[in-house]
């Protein structure tokens, strides 16, 4: 495994599950009209039980938390003046960096909310999908001329924020629309296959199947290699990236290895830990930030069980690829039950990643980037600079 002088773990927080949209394929939708929320005492209790984990470590800790909801700017701005003030009291002898990252569907803007964007959150994340209509009111009307108004709102207040783009099957026949949108806006996006939904029968017309996934990300890379226009794609920029890798004599491998460090977690209203891929299965609880210090929830019983399905998962999918060292395998252990194909037992096949590597592969070959001979880079060939120097997007 590299060895990183600092780790990263994201802690992707349900503030609450309140909204006032009704986006068709939330997998929230049951409670988006719950108004309970989180509150300050119990956030106090959590950065607690998280700084009393990382704190003991003997390396330097850089912790994410991504305020999440239903729609979390729809608290009042001093709630997370509040939060973050808690946090530098807390956190203050951490060996380490505090972020604050918010995902808003930017249906709510105004000053007070734009000064918290502005000078509160390190990073924005804005959940928008171009095409579809999917993301409406709760009467049924889309809320993207309100997005696409407050998008240029921070732009011209000149507040950096990436954009995430669910991918569904309504939004399928526009990607080169989509990219171009947001590559001459030079906005960074990340697109999200649609992820399971809150009722059976919720995404009938516009589901999307994992083969259809590979093929998007297949264009996205298309575009990402050969566009005038070159924007940030996550996480079409990290496959090139460890393609690349894949080529480069003297690169070292990475594995993830949930045992040693897992580096995101999402924390329900409730306080109730996961892992990502696992998110509400009640079966792989984790335990709860409210009442039980993280140290105790990372070796409890529950959290070896969730290690040894995400284990399980990568034996069964990662050890005999090719690609498994450049791709460290955590799209397997912690993405593959929304993104790629698991049967009951836990056996995976990875289509979306190694599928995506693969065309990524014989494009760079056909480019002439890599030699298909000799297996090596050639650094003369033309190529887009997304593609090598891009950092990748948070989960959010």
């Amino acid at each position: 495994m590299r060895t990183y002088e600092k780790r990263n773990v994201q802690f992707v927080v349900k503030s609450s599950k309140f909204c006032n949209l009704r986006c068709r394929y939330c997998y929230e939708y049951a409670e988006l009209g719950s108004r309970e929320a989180i509150t300050l005492e119990q956030l106090e209790q959590m950065f607690k039980n998280i700084f009393s984990h990382y704190s003991q470590l003997n390396h330097a800790t850089n912790i994410d938390f991504i305020w999440h909801g239903g729609e979390p700017l729809l608290q009042h701005p001093d709630y997370y003046w509040r939060a973050f003030e808690l946090q530098r009291k807390i956190f203050r002898s951490l060996n380490g960096s505090i972020r604050n990252c918010v995902q808003t569907n930017l249906t709510t803007l105004n000053q007070e909310r734009l000064r918290l964007l502005k000078e509160g959150f390190d990073a924005i994340g804005v959940s928008v999908d171009l095409f579809g209509d999917l993301r409406v009111t709760q009467r049924g009307v889309t809320s993207q001329p309100v997005v696409m108004a407050n998008m240029e709102w921070l732009r011209q207040e000149g507040i950096s924020f990436a954009c995430l783009t669910v991918l569904t099957k309504l939004n399928l026949p526009h990607l080169q629309e989509i990219y171009d949108f947001y590559a001459t806006r030079e906005i960074a996006f990340r697109v999200l296959p649609l992820f399971e939904g809150a009722f059976d029968g919720q995404h009938q017309g516009y589901e999307i199947s994992p083969e259809e996934v590979l093929a998007a990300f297949c264009t996205l890379a298309e575009l990402s290699l050969t566009s005038q226009k070159p924007v940030r794609v996550s996480p079409i920029d990290e496959y090139i990236r460890q393609v690349i890798y894949h080529h480069c004599r003297d690169s070292a491998p990475s594995f993830y290895d949930k045992r040693e460090w897992e580096s995101i977690y999402l924390v329900n209203t409730n306080g109730d830990i996961y892992s990502y891929s696992d998110a509400y299965n009640p079966e792989f609880r984790h335990g709860n930030l409210f009442t039980t210090p993280l140290t105790d929830i990372i070796h409890s019983p529950a959290h070896n069980k969730v290690i040894a399905a995400a284990e399980q998962r990568m034996a069964s999918a990662c050890s005999s690829c090719s690609y498994y060292g450049e791709c460290s395998g955590y799209p397997m252990a912690e993405e593959s039950v929304g993104y790629n194909l698991v049967d009951e037992y836990g056996n995976a096949r990875c289509v979306q990643v190694k599928g995506t590597l693969e065309y990524v592969e014989n494009r760079l070959k056909q480019i002439g980037f890599i030699n298909p001979i000799t297996r090596k880079l050639s650094f003369a060939a033309s190529i887009s600079p997304s593609a090598s120097v891009a950092e990748p997007l948070s989960v959010f």
